[in-house]
């Protein structure tokens, strides 16, 4: 998985103490870890354009998009966010909760 501007502050070791738990097969595993890095994917970035007028929103697109900085977009975010990396770390680590409760329920 490419490294994204968050990845400092993304810790899937829970999922993966887990999965080891459950009887999946190796693809089924890569599928799941997929899965999960695309919804937090989505979230973290949702979060972002929420907290941004249309112009910032433009220019940090710009900088995940196109540039492809890790290092200027999650600068951009810490600097026109308030509380920036809390609020993406608190979704994060939901995701990652929420993640292992199902995969919980779905062993019984």
């Amino acid at each position: 998985m490419k490294k994204k501007f968050y990845s400092h502050i993304l810790t899937i070791e829970p999922v993966h103490n887990k999965m080891l738990e459950l009887e999946l097969q190796d693809h089924e595993r890569e599928e799941l870890i997929n899965i999960l890095h695309s919804h937090i994917h989505i979230t973290v970035i949702d979060i972002i354009l929420s907290e941004l007028d249309e112009g910032k929103k433009n220019e940090f697109l710009h900088l995940v998009g196109v540039k492809e900085s890790e290092d200027e977009a999650w600068n951009f975010v810490i600097a026109h966010i308030e509380e920036g990396e809390e609020k993406v770390k608190r979704a994060i680590d939901q995701i990652i909760t929420d993640f292992v409760n199902d995969l919980d329920s779905h062993s019984e």
